[in-house]
């Protein structure tokens, strides 16, 4: 071999091997750069938890506030306006209050882990006014109530561990509406038709008439129709009621000998309170449901992303 042609050779493998040398200095730059935006991230995604549990925090004060000066829930409160996202350092924070006792507790149909005939039949109002089967009821009920009995149209153990993938009733109470899907009948566009107009909170819970819907007034007041129950609504925009029995006055005369008083109330206990905060480049989003007892400051029954 000549002396140019090592001279080429040796000259090509410098080319190369300095051509590897900085291909492997660069992918270890973005390898390090990749690793310092992760970790920037999971910083940013921590102080941005902070700041979402600072503004669960913050309607938590909102409520026991509001328990201090007042004794009646209703639409018109502040604490019903959502809060704009508001500048915090290095990002923002905004949310809203949802009042939880406008909406039908699915809870209420087993009390003691027996059904309580009163609720299944304004649940099956409450189906049948929006779409639904009043069938649907009948398996709740047997998701939710201690025994192992079916009822018409429900089911129980049987059904379940038949399945592909077996599991049991859960025969307690819901911790989700998201749980529903596990209940026959109970798919992902019935869910979504009977969300606007139910809950799912610590049993048992009253109707707050200042938040009802027309629908789940006509439900809970057996003699009432939807159309009547939609004038009720439109009676309250005006003015909220200030106790149930003016909610009684304003309904139609036969429909107020099947009430059940007890059912009904205008003060609420529970709320969801939906946050949305940023901090950096990490966005999170948080509910929490919360739980007021009178002026005492609202306990945190959970909290978790949505």
């Amino acid at each position: 071999m000549t002396p140019r042609r090592q001279t080429g050779i040796a000259l090509i493998t410098a080319v190369i091997t300095a051509a590897l040398v900085a291909a492997l200095a660069a992918w270890i730059a973005w390898r390090q750069q990749l690793w310092f935006f992760q970790l920037e991230n999971q910083l940013d995604q921590g102080q941005a938890r902070v700041i979402a549990y600072s503004g669960v925090q913050l309607a938590r004060f909102t409520l026991r506030d509001d328990a201090r000066n007042n004794q009646v829930d209703h639409l018109g409160e502040p604490w019903n306006v959502p809060i704009p996202a508001i500048p915090v350092e290095q990002g923002k924070v905004g949310g809203r209050l949802l009042e939880q006792q406008g909406r039908f507790n699915l809870n209420n149909l087993v009390s003691n882990g027996l059904a309580n005939e009163n609720e299944v039949a304004a649940c099956r109002r409450l189906f049948e006014l929006v779409g639904v089967s009043p069938q649907h009821v009948d398996a709740l009920v047997d998701w939710l109530d201690a025994d192992g009995e079916a009822r018409p149209g429900g089911a129980e153990d049987a059904v379940y561990l038949a399945l592909p993938q077996p599991y049991r009733a859960a025969n307690q109470p819901l911790t989700d509406l998201a749980s529903l899907v596990r209940i026959q009948g109970f798919d992902a566009g019935t869910i979504e038709r009977i969300t606007p107009f139910v809950a799912v909170l610590p049993p048992q819970t009253p109707i707050n008439v200042n938040f009802a819907s027309p629908e789940v007034i006509a439900a809970v007041v057996p003699a009432l129709t939807l159309a009547e129950g939609q004038a009720v609504v439109s009676r309250r925009a005006g003015h909220h009621f200030g106790s149930v029995a003016e909610f009684v006055a304003a309904l139609p005369e036969r429909a107020r000998g099947q009430l059940r008083f007890e059912a009904l109330t205008v003060q609420s206990r529970y709320f969801i309170s939906e946050v949305d905060a940023q901090f950096g480049r990490v966005t999170v989003r948080y509910a929490a449901l919360l739980e007021r007892n009178g002026p005492d400051f609202p306990k945190l029954i959970w909290m978790r992303r949505r």
